[in-house]
């Protein structure tokens, strides 16, 4: 039993692959504040991942299908509101993205197509 058990730590050890990053995953910093949280499957990043500051707050939303890039991303200000969103599609920003300040606004306007920048409107906020 030993022996066995010895043989599948030196397997793990040696063999990358034995090792994959598979299921519900957490990264932490260095102070133990949760920094990161999502899935893996054989190594490559699935469904929806979660960001966070060193501060606890929400910073990313990115949702991948098998290791690309798929669906709804966003980033936040570390006051929680909403910073930038957009799309991806296979690995690629396809549609608008949209930039906001820290209140709110609406700054910016980023059009892409397969992952090439088309329009890019710049919006003047009024103080």
């Amino acid at each position: 039993m030993i022996q066995s058990t010895m043989r599948r730590i030196l397997h793990t050890f040696f063999n990358p692959k034995a090792s994959c990053k598979h299921g519900r995953w957490k990264e932490f910093n260095r102070h133990g504040i949760l920094i990161a949280v999502g899935n893996y499957i054989n190594d490559q990043k699935n469904g929806q991942w979660l960001e966070y500051y060193d501060t606890g707050e929400l910073l990313l939303e990115e949702n991948f299908s098998f290791g690309v890039a798929q669906g709804r991303y966003a980033t936040f200000h570390p006051n929680g509101k909403l910073m930038s969103e957009g799309t991806y599609i296979n690995g690629r920003r396809e549609g608008y993205f949209f930039a906001y300040d820290e209140d709110g606004r609406q700054i910016k306007s980023l059009l892409f197509s397969e992952d090439n920048l088309v329009e890019e409107i710049e919006f003047r906020i009024a103080v």
